[in-house]
């Protein structure tokens, strides 16, 4: 979805405004709940060693393996695992592999939770560099990719990204030759889109955020526990104006009193991702905290947005959202919130 600092992200324009979104596809089901999910999958023949920590994947097609997780092949693949028995590997884990285009073009999938994942692929081959490795995961393209060489027989990377079918996909890029995999690593990281509404408004099911209606800080019933210190429902507003959707639906911060949003997270650090604005009036001088930082500052001009982003750290199980001094007619459009 994204590219917040070092992450991938899909940007939308509509009207001339520049969103941060999921691509323009409604998502299949909702985020689910955040819950720990770490899986480490080696591709080896079924008869070779297992590196310690890691699960097999021996070619097989997508299903369940045995071992408490789903995942596989779109069609066999057990002809095209390798296991090279090169003493100058690394590790077993980089000594095995499997080919995903010898004989066909073969996709790699595993069940997970809707929700934002970091994935870690290697690809290489300790005997051969007869390769242009490119792979993609979900919808991002190039995830990973390098030409091997006598020098460098291994390449790698790690990218964090979100599953909306319940199915992280890994598939080889069209620009691939003799692409090859040599293990992946999958965990869960907590991310969410959140979106400021009335109640009224249909929910923004085309972009995957979940609504704030305003309420008091509570459990959603959505999986997410957020809200306000007090009531703001009388400060949700959709100015119905002709602009993209996001940008239309806003919280007021200031109006009537100094409202403090929150959202219960695992601690640890986040990069914060914020839009202030309104396309009717642009009377107000937006000025953001989350945590301790300043994230947005501007006055709208334009448009009439402001946007910001920055990385924070959370210790107490909260996330909180404030007016920063110097703030007037603070107004919030959207918040992405991705663990690092």
């Amino acid at each position: 979805m994204k590219t917040l600092l070092s992450t991938p992200l899909h940007l939308v324009v509509l009207g001339g405004l520049s969103l941060f979104g999921a691509p323009a596809a409604a998502q299949s089901g909702p985020f689910s709940p955040f819950a720990p999910f770490e899986l480490r999958v080696n591709f080896q023949p079924a008869s070779a060693p297992v590196p310690a920590g890691f699960v097999v994947d021996s070619g097989q097609v997508f299903g369940s393996r045995g071992n408490g997780y789903t995942y596989g092949w779109s069609a066999d693949n057990t002809a095209n695992t390798r296991d090279r028995n090169d003493p100058n590997t690394p590790s077993q884990a980089y000594d095995t592999l499997i080919r995903t285009q010898n004989g066909g073009n073969f996709t790699w999938e595993l069940a997970v939770p809707n929700g934002y994942y970091q994935v870690r692929l290697v690809a290489g081959d300790p005997g051969y560099t007869d390769s242009d490795y490119r792979f993609n995961v979900e919808y991002y393209g190039d995830v990973l990719k390098g030409t091997p060489t006598e020098g460098q027989r291994f390449f790698e990377s790690v990218t964090t990204l979100d599953v909306n079918d319940g199915r992280l996909t890994i598939r080889n890029d069209s620009f691939a030759v003799n692409n090859k995999l040599a293990f992946v690593e999958v965990k869960r990281k907590f991310g969410v889109d959140v979106n400021f509404q009335p109640a009224s408004s249909s929910p923004i099911e085309i972009y995957g955020f979940v609504s704030d209606n305003g309420l008091a800080y509570g459990n959603r019933g959505n999986g997410f526990t957020y809200g306000w210190n007090v009531d703001n429902t009388a400060n949700m507003v959709d100015v119905s104006y002709d602009i993209d959707i996001l940008g239309q639906r806003h919280a007021r911060m200031q109006q009537g009193g100094d409202y403090v949003w929150e959202i219960a997270v695992p601690n640890g650090v986040y990069s914060v991702s914020l839009m202030a604005g309104d396309p009717s009036t642009k009377v107000g001088a937006y000025r953001i905290q989350v945590e301790d930082s300043v994230i947005l500052s501007g006055i709208p001009t334009g448009y009439g947005f402001t946007h910001g982003s920055g990385m924070v750290a959370v210790t107490d199980g909260r996330l909180t959202v404030r007016s920063a001094p110097g703030a007037a007619n603070n107004k919030l459009n959207t918040i992405r919130i991705l663990q690092q």
